[in-house]
C-alpha cells in the first residue's frame, strides 16, 4: 500500500519517480567514469573530456533526485534520452568501443520498462539503439567482431529487458489491481495513516459508509472528523501504537459528510518498517442502536414486570425484591419499620353496582390520593385486588397510625377502606411480617371496617 501511496504522488506531480530514477541513473553513470579512471584503462583516452561529461551528469542528476518534485514527465524523458547520448559520449572519448559505458544503456532500458508504457518504452530503445549504431560507427572496437554484429546483439539484449521488465511491470500491476478489488470489496473500512496523522490509502467503503470521497478524506488530518468527544481517546490510542503497542481495538465516533454520527470500531496495528498504521473499521452504527432499541425495551420489560399495569405502582414482585434490602438496610441502621396492608371496603359490592370498569377507575383514583399523602421514602404497592400494601421505613408505630388515618381519610368516591399495620420485630420473616398485617386487616374488617387495626 505505501509503494501505492507513492504511485498516487507520482501521478500528483507528473514524473517525480522517474525523475529520481534517471537522476540516479545519471549518477551511476558519472561513478562509472571515475571507477573506469581509476582502474588501468587503454592510452589515448580524452580524460578531460570523460572527466566533464562525467560532471555534467553528476551535476543533472543530482539536481534530478533534489528538485524530482518539480520536474515534469516531458523533462524525464528527455533526461533519460540524452543518458543515451552521453554513453555514447563517454565510448567515443574513450577512443575504443570496449563497451565498458553499456551498462547505461541497460539501466535507461530497465527504467524505460519500469516507468513508461511499452510503446513508449520501445521508442526509448529506438532512440538509444540509433546513438549506439553512431556510436560503433565512429569509434573503433577492440573485438573482432563488426559494427553490425555488436549492434545485433546490444539490439537483442536490450530489446530482452524492455520485454522482461514490461512483463514483470504488467504482472505486478495485475496483482496490484486484483489486490485493489479485494481492497474495494470489503465491506469493512481499511486504511493506512502515516505518524503526521494523514490517511495514505483508503477503501471505497468509506465513502459507500460516511459519503467522503479518498481525496476528502487524504486532504485533511483524520482526527478532525473525529467527534470532539472522542479525539483525546483516539489520539492516546494512536500514540500507543507508535510508542511500541503491537495493535490497539477501540470504538469511536465518525463524522459523517451529511453530520451524522457513526459508531466505528477499530483494530490497528503499526508496520514499524514503513511507519503506517494499518487500520480496519467496521461500522457498527445499527448495532449500537439496535442493542440500544434492545437495552431499553429490556428495560421496559423489566418495569413492566415490576409494575401494576392498572394503577401504576409497584407489584407484589417489586414487594417481594423491595422488602429484603429494606430489612437488610434497618437492620444495619438499628431502626424501624412499618407495613400496612389496605383494603378497599366493599370492593366487590361497588363494582357489582357500577361495574368492573368504575371499580378499576376507583382503584387509580385511590392510588394516586394515597400516595400523594405518603412520604417521598415510603412505597405503597398494588397487593392484588384491592388490596395495597404500604411500606414505610424509619417510621414508629404511632407515627405508622397517623399516615395510615390520612390515607383513610383521603380515600375518593366517598369510599372507606381499612387497614391491618406491623411493625418489624427486626428478626421475623417478610412471610411472617405479612401475615401479621394480613391478620390485623381480618381484625379491622371483622370490627365494622373504615379503621386501622395493629399487630
Amino acid at each position: 500500500m505505501f509503494g501505492a501511496a507513492k504511485r498516487r504522488d507520482a501521478l500528483r506531480e507528473p514524473g517525480r519517480s522517474e525523475a529520481r530514477a534517471v537522476g540516479a541513473l545519471l549518477i551511476g553513470g558519472a561513478g562509472l567514469v571515475a571507477l573506469s579512471l581509476s582502474l588501468p584503462h587503454p592510452t589515448g583516452v580524452d580524460e578531460p573530456a570523460l572527466i566533464g561529461t562525467a560532471m555534467a551528469m553528476l551535476v543533472a542528476g543530482l539536481l534530478c533526485l533534489v528538485f524530482n518534485h518539480r520536474v515534469p514527465l516531458p523533462l524525464s524523458h528527455l533526461l533519460l534520452a540524452a543518458s543515451a547520448v552521453a554513453a555514447g559520449l563517454l565510448t567515443y572519448e574513450s577512443g575504443v568501443a570496449a563497451g565498458q559505458y553499456g551498462s547505461i544503456y541497460v539501466w535507461a532500458m530497465l527504467i524505460a520498462g519500469y516507468f513508461f508504457p511499452r510503446r513508449v518504452a520501445f521508442t526509448h530503445l529506438a532512440w538509444l539503439l540509433s546513438v549506439n549504431a553512431v556510436t560503433l560507427a565512429v569509434v573503433e572496437s577492440t573485438a573482432a567482431y563488426s559494427p553490425l554484429t555488436r549492434w545485433i546483439f546490444t539490439a537483442i539484449s536490450l530489446s530482452v529487458v524492455v520485454f522482461l521488465t514490461g512483463a514483470l511491470v504488467a504482472r505486478r500491476k495485475g496483482s496490484d489491481l486484483r489486490a485493489r478489488r479485494f481492497f474495494d470489496l470489503s465491506q469493512d473500512m481499511l486504511c493506512t495513516t502515516n505518524p503526521e496523522g494523514y490517511f495514505v490509502e483508503l477503501n471505497s467503503a468509506w465513502e459507500r459508509n460516511l459519503g467522503y470521497t479518498s481525496e476528502e478524506l487524504r486532504a485533511r488530518p483524520f482526527i478532525e472528523r473525529v467527534h470532539p468527544d472522542d479525539r483525546e481517546r483516539t489520539e492516546a490510542e494512536a500514540a500507543d501504537l507508535f510508542a511500541g503497542a503491537g495493535r490497539v481495538g477501540f470504538e469511536n465516533r465518525y463524522l459523517a459528510r451529511d453530520g451524522a454520527v457513526h459508531w466505528l470500531h477499530w483494530s490497528a496495528t503499526l508496520a514499524r518498517d514503513e511507519e503506517l498504521i494499518y487500520a480496519r473499521a467496521a461500522d457498527v452504527t445499527e448495532f449500537k442502536r439496535v442493542a440500544e432499541e434492545r437495552e431499553a425495551l429490556l428495560s421496559e420489560v423489566e418495569a413492566l414486570a415490576v409494575t401494576d399495569p392498572l394503577t401504576g405502582l409497584p407489584n407484589r414482585r417489586a414487594l417481594d425484591e423491595q422488602l429484603p434490602r429494606e430489612f437488610a438496610r434497618t437492620r444495619r441502621a438499628d431502626g424501624s419499620l412499618c407495613l400496612a396492608i389496605l383494603d378497599i371496603d366493599c370492593f366487590k359490592a361497588y363494582n357489582d353496582t357500577h361495574g368492573h370498569l368504575v371499580g378499576d377507575v376507583l382503584l387509580r383514583d385511590c392510588a394516586v390520593a394515597w400516595d400523594s399523602e405518603l412520604r417521598g421514602e415510603d412505597t405503597l404497592v398494588r397487593f392484588g385486588g384491592e388490596e395495597f400494601v404500604v411500606l414505610l421505613p424509619d417510621c414508629s408505630l404511632e407515627e405508622a397510625t397517623e399516615i395510615l388515618e390520612r390515607l383513610r381519610e383521603s380515600t375518593p368516591d366517598g369510599q372507606t377502606c381499612s387497614a391491618g399495620l406491623a411493625y418489624w420485630d427486626l428478626g421475623e420473616s417478610a412471610e411472617d411480617l405479612l401475615g401479621r398485617a394480613d391478620v390485623a386487616l381480618y381484625r379491622a374488617k371483622e370490627e365494622g371496617r373504615d379503621r386501622i387495626v395493629a399487630s
